[in-house]
């Protein structure tokens, strides 16, 4: 059971949370125009490039985390990024929000954890 619990839930866990970023980077790839609008709407200055490395950082960080490749430099990665975007782009302070804001506080902890405990035993240590 231990052996199992160690192979499989780090396993799960990756594709869980990489899935999760890879397919936010996927919908806001595909609604562009709106999500660089979203960023000219909250004042930056050149906003395509913030919504460049938005989806650059989403889409091969979850990439990463799936494939098992940099695991721990991508979860660290996508942390801090959840953490500002969390902070940079808050919402009004309904319960709804609060449940956001809870949720994201979440996956930063698991992001965490991932980046602390790194990969599965499968992994070659070139890929560590």
């Amino acid at each position: 059971m231990d052996r199992w619990i160690t192979l499989y839930t780090t396993l799960i866990g990756r594709i869980l949370l990489g899935g999760f970023f890879l397919w936010s980077g996927i919908e806001k790839a595909l609604n562009f125009s709106g999500f660089v609008d979203f960023f000219a709407h909250k004042g930056y200055a050149n906003p395509l490039y913030v919504a460049m490395g938005v989806l650059v950082v989403e889409i091969l960080a979850g990439i990463a985390l799936i494939t098992d490749v940099k695991t721990r430099a991508a979860a660290l990665v996508l942390a801090i990024y959840m953490l500002l975007w969390t902070f940079l782009f808050p919402q009004v302070a309904t319960s709804g929000e609060t449940q956001l804001f809870l949720e994201n506080m979440a996956i930063v902890g698991g992001l965490l954890l991932t980046a602390g405990y790194g990969t599965s035993r499968w992994t070659p240590a070139w890929q560590r």
